[in-house]
């Protein structure tokens, strides 16, 4: 018997860094995790066995205005290369709601 739910739960908590959409930062990631409270690490989703670091942003339409009130939430593999730069992540220069992490 296969004990794994259809449903995927996706946990995110309030960027205490995101101030404004021109931040280029995410609104919503995952909660801190508490059982190392030493490191910054936060707690990501389980899907078939890989894990993955959440993030909502501030939702674009195709001419890559804010739509107000939209969210785009992006999974991203753990350990899937990191930012070169201080953001958590940065648009690409389309404006098709994608942003690289």
């Amino acid at each position: 018997m296969d004990n794994q739910s259809e449903k995927i739960y996706i946990n995110l908590t309030k960027n205490p860094d995101w101030k404004s959409p021109e931040d280029k930062l995410p609104i919503y990631v995952g909660p801190k995790n508490m059982k190392h409270p030493d490191k910054n690490w936060t707690i990501g989703v389980n899907i078939n066995g890989k894990w993955y670091n959440q993030a909502a942003f501030p939702s674009k339409d195709q001419d890559g205005k804010l739509k107000a009130g939209e969210l785009t939430i992006i999974l991203t593999p753990s350990g899937a290369g990191k930012s070169t730069n201080n953001s958590f992540a940065s648009e690409t220069k389309s404006a098709n709601n994608e942003y690289t992490f």
